[in-house]
């Protein structure tokens, strides 16, 4: 791997989801662009031809049952008609607006009338979250192949009204929620442009090479735009994935060259990597890391090649890259991933911004980076070290929210919220976000992430949060299984920790959990609810 500076891909350029659509089906036409599974053993797969004539004939079903300029809410499970229906509401000039399958009835019916939805199209399990909603019409995803028939029929008698369409590239086509960790979620509206210019940009950045496997929820945009539509947009094969517990042995199956995660599937792999390693007869896997890349230590020859081969196959044996975002990742798993042949490449995303802002590319990294500013994107740092963006993939606004869409857009420049810094070769580093900021009775400001990553190093820590608490820094933690209870081993770890730290930045208490912290649907902590609970 050579890391070092050169061109950007080159990919032909679309203007709109509809042209994404179009283009991919001219040059991959009989190719696979989906596939899922039908039934417990059965795959099925879909073409770009197939899977194109499937959005024309549900979108052509919708204008018909009269659906022009609506806001049309999706609701449930990742699957093959929830990607038809989003492309068939937003190619017709409708506005698709995801919802959580998981969040309960009376939030999603809120979420409903916030963006003014008229009609939905739902699962098994939407149906029952808005059973009580009166006034908007259900579209059923187990009812597609009857609306996709009725909607060839009328293709077939000539009805080219959605396919000869033309889409008005800046007005809004969808509106995603923000991730709410916070407490509160706001309707990002985004365009056709905003979309298409991220797409455009972050296959520039990075080039794919093969197929990938689906793991992330479509309702977020980091799942959708980047991990489906840049996947589709390079004209390789998705596999949507049927259900975490089903996740290995699709791996398996499916041997992806490529996945999209959130960091919390990245510690998962690095902990079933140190228990292959335990099994086989050591008591640790020390890793440590090379400037170039990441070399295992204290480990045989045999059991170093017998790793290698159990990382690999895991993943399908053909892995090479996994694409991370959604959350701060310690720079240790992707050096130890790298060891066994798998580059993760860190990526900064937000709602806001389509999502991506910057990634770092196959060929050209900076561990602890979240990489290289896209094409066309413009970040800056202010003063007290928060990051604004601007470009064609920030949003419009947030949905009738003027005063909150006013809080963070101005003369263009979205405030992303988050502390960082660009280094000497581009390349942005996220060190927290200013809403986190801890700010002492001393007057000093304490970043509580940069703590935390330090903390959570040490393979003993699953998770922790630091937070203030009196005057002073806690810290909670939840344990990897045989550290449960060990109160004594954190309590060394944290006095360790503070014998390299000013005072203002030294730990106090150390609480343990014995429960994983509440999390939103991308797995990020709610670190709300620490602030509410810091008593335990």
């Amino acid at each position: 791997m050579k890391n070092k500076p050169y061109p950007l891909y080159s990919l032909p350029q679309i203007t709109d989801l509809k042209d994404m659509v179009r283009y991919r089906t001219t040059e991959s036409s009989d190719e696979i662009a989906f596939s899922f599974m039908a039934g417990t053993e059965k795959i099925a797969r879909r073409t770009f031809q197939e899977f194109s004539d499937d959005v024309n004939c549900f979108g052509t079903y919708l204008f018909n049952k009269g659906y022009h300029n609506a806001h049309i809410a999706i609701i449930g499970k990742n699957s093959y008609e929830w990607l038809i229906a989003f492309l068939a509401i937003v190619n017709g000039g409708n506005v698709a607006v995801p919802i959580d399958k998981n969040l309960p009835s009376d939030k999603v019916c809120q979420l409903l009338t916030q963006t003014d939805c008229c009609a939905a199209v739902v699962s098994k399990k939407g149906a029952g979250l808005i059973e009580n909603t009166n006034d908007i019409e259900a579209f059923s995803t187990l009812d597609f192949s009857d609306y996709i028939a009725e909607g060839r029929k009328l293709i077939e008698n000539n009805d080219r009204e959605f396919i000869d369409y033309e889409i008005q590239p800046e007005k809004m086509a969808a509106i995603f929620f923000t991730s709410g960790t916070t407490g509160d979620s706001k309707g990002v509206m985004l365009s056709h442009k905003n979309m298409a210019s991220d797409i455009n940009a972050a296959c520039k950045n990075f080039v794919l090479e093969g197929n990938t496997v689906s793991v992330l929820p479509f309702h977020h945009t980091f799942g959708l735009i980047t991990a489906i539509f840049k996947v589709y947009n390079y004209g390789f094969a998705t596999h949507l994935n049927s259900s975490l517990k089903n996740l290995q042995s699709e791996l398996r199956e499916l041997k992806p060259q490529t996945l999209f995660v959130v960091p919390l599937f990245v510690q998962t792999f690095y902990k079933s990597i140190l228990s292959t390693a335990r099994k086989k007869g050591k008591e640790k896997l020390i890793i440590r890391a090379s400037k170039i890349s990441g070399t295992l230590l204290n480990v045989g020859v045999d059991l170093r090649n017998m790793l290698f081969q159990s990382v690999l196959s895991a993943f399908g044996g053909n892995l090479e890259y996994i694409i991370c975002g959604g959350a701060a990742l310690d720079a240790k798993y992707v050096k130890a991933l790298r060891s066994f042949g798998i580059n993760i490449l860190n990526g900064y995303g937000i709602t806001e911004c389509s999502p991506v802002v910057s990634v770092n590319r196959n060929h050209y990294w900076r561990d602890g980076s979240v990489g290289q500013v896209l094409e066309g994107c413009s970040v800056k740092i202010t003063d007290d070290g928060e990051i604004l963006v601007k470009g064609d993939n920030v949003m419009l606004g947030y949905y009738n929210d003027e005063t909150a869409t006013k809080a963070v857009l101005n003369d263009g420049w979205y405030s992303t919220g988050d502390i960082g810094h660009i280094d000497e070769d581009g390349f942005l580093y996220i060190t927290g976000r200013k809403k986190n900021l801890i700010i002492l009775s001393n007057g000093e400001n304490v970043s509580p992430e940069e703590i935390e990553e330090q903390i959570l190093r040490d393979d003993a820590v699953c998770e922790a949060i630091v937070y203030e608490d009196k005057g002073s820094l806690s810290v909670q933690i939840f344990p990897n299984e045989e550290f449960t209870g060990n109160q004594e081993y954190f309590e060394t770890l944290i006095k360790n920790y503070n014998k390299v730290q000013p005072q203002y930045k030294h730990i106090q208490r150390v609480l343990l959990k014995d429960e994983e912290f509440e999390k939103n649907s991308t797995k990020k902590i709610l670190r709300f609810k620490i602030t509410e609970n810091n008593h335990m």
